[in-house]
């Protein structure tokens, strides 16, 4: 079977780079800049990997709803790649760059707690490492999206098995997450941590995949056109200075111009398609590239900075796709009955569904 060449691969990717590029302010001292007054471009990011994980990992659940096939190969999509960042976190980055002895280092009781990461439990920590960087004792802060991520997955089993994944059933649930957001998270919540996660950052960022499923439930694709990207990006920016409103409206205009262009295709998107899925490589690599660049040389000019950052990111992100992600890919479940999305999801960060490998047999 082959599958519509698209852009949901370059998109992802471009998600990735801005986490990345939101992030370098941060490292190099700059002033965070906002997008439209509406998020920050890491923010924005994470949005569009929500929303495109939301709607590839319901078609994939609605083409094969079992539990067992379908965590399976949630798990292949995230698990592999991630231990191999956090081997090399603990085993070869930790030890260049602690300010500890390396007996010192590996001795330490906090050393060993940095594989919760493993298991998607996040820690940012290890032995003398970072302590005073601009951002101290955080090796690799991205890995905070992962767990939300994975706890989205349950969601989707959740309301598969429980509700029979009905179209009015997310149709509600989306709601709630919407209330949620407006009531709790946006009136001052309260930090509340669970499993080492920020539980407001279920729904904050939640909503978005919640949309994202919305659109696949009810197809609201048949919608898409030129003219309505174009109407919903100019009442965006028209309406970026009222918050309560802009807030709210960026999640109706975001999404229908994210899937909008991201079922589309092009050129670039088909050669992104070609050459790999580097998106999630980049995201889990991006943070301690920047971290450890900026360590070893803290008198590099910005532009540099930036360049030389996203070019051993990329390198790094196209190793793991190749090298890891898609041999293990290999090993997942195969459908017995394949919708033509469902069946290539990728996660996102994100990790979102398996990877899309548009134009290419099914594995």
């Amino acid at each position: 079977m082959q599958h519509k060449d698209n852009n949901l691969n370059l998109l992802r990717l471009i998600a990735a780079l801005l986490v990345l590029y939101a992030h370098s302010f941060a490292f190099y001292g700059n002033p965070p800049a906002g997008f439209l007054g509406l998020a920050s471009y890491g923010g924005l990011g994470i949005e569009i990997f929500f929303i495109i994980s939301g709607y590839l990992i319901v078609k994939s659940w609605d083409s094969t709803p079992s539990v067992g096939n379908f965590l399976i190969k949630r798990s292949l999509r995230i698990f592999p790649a991630l231990i191999v960042v956090v081997l090399i976190s603990m085993f070869i980055l930790g030890p260049l760059f602690t300010t500890l002895t390396i007996s010192e280092y590996f001795a330490h009781p906090q050393f060993w707690g940095y594989l919760w990461n493993v298991i998607l439990s996040p820690v940012f920590y290890l032995p003398g490492v970072l302590e005073h960087a601009r951002v101290p004792n955080a090796v690799n802060g991205s890995l905070w999206s992962l767990p939300v991520e994975f706890f989205m997955y349950l969601v989707v089993v959740a309301l598969g098995l429980i509700f029979k994944s009905g179209r009015w059933v997310y149709a509600a649930a989306t709601a709630g997450f919407a209330l949620t957001v407006i009531f709790w998270c946006w009136r001052g919540a309260e930090l509340v941590v669970v499993y080492g996660t920020d539980v407001r950052n279920i729904f904050l960022t939640g909503i978005y995949f919640m949309i994202g499923a919305c659109y696949a439930k009810w197809r609201l694709e048949r919608w898409f056109s030129l003219s309505g990207v174009c109407v919903l990006i100019m009442a965006t920016i028209l309406l970026a200075p009222y918050a309560p409103v802009s807030k709210i409206l960026l999640w109706i205009s975001l999404p229908y111009v994210v899937l909008a262009y991201g079922l589309s295709s092009s050129r670039l998107g088909s050669w992104i398609n070609r050459v790999g899925d580097c998106s999630y490589g980049v995201y889990i690599y991006a943070f301690p590239v920047q971290q450890f660049v900026l360590l070893k040389f803290p008198e590099i000019s910005y532009p540099l900075y930036l360049f030389v950052t996203i070019a051993i990111t990329l390198v790094l992100g196209y190793a793991s796709w190749h090298l890891v992600e898609k041999r293990v890919l290999k090993f997942k479940p195969r459908d017995k009955s394949r919708a033509e999305v469902g069946a290539q999801t990728k996660p996102v960060f994100v990790p979102e569904a398996e990877s899309l490998k548009p134009m290419t047999p099914d594995r």
